[in-house]
């Protein structure tokens, strides 16, 4: 299973700055950006689920890839039945709400890509205008 974000018009500035910038550099934005992801299908609703915080504990943030032609990160809940939960149709599971979790439901991950995109890209960018002096 496997989730994307359209960055066509991102891409199209970006290269420039991908040029210029070192990839250490951008891989440590994509790095915070892909926490941020992670703390938000935790925080904001749908969330994902908690019950005994196996799935909220399994969080981890893979393939970094920088290259001239490829800047991606792999992130999300690395357990057996995490994509069982997230691609749950809603209304057939009744979620347990424990705690701060108060709002469980499918798409934890997909619903926070598509509504917090630019806040993800921002943060990418504070990184890099940091490395270009500002």
């Amino acid at each position: 299973m496997g989730m994307t974000i359209d960055m066509t018009e991102f891409e199209k500035g970006f290269k420039k700055l991908v040029d210029q910038a070192t990839p250490a550099e951008l891989e440590k934005g994509l790095v915070k950006a892909a926490n941020l992801l992670i703390e938000d299908a935790k925080n904001e609703a749908p969330q994902a689920p908690y019950k005994t915080g196996d799935l909220r504990g399994s969080s981890q943030i893979n393939a970094v890839v920088v290259t001239k032609d490829d800047v991606s990160v792999e992130a999300g809940f690395n357990i057996e039945y995490a994509a069982r939960w997230h691609e749950a149709e809603a209304g057939t599971i009744n979620w347990t709400r424990k705690g701060k979790v108060m709002n469980p439901g499918p798409k934890y991950l997909e619903s926070k890509m598509e509504r917090n995109s630019k806040k993800y890209l921002d943060k990418v960018g504070e990184q890099l205008r940091a490395l270009l002096g500002g």
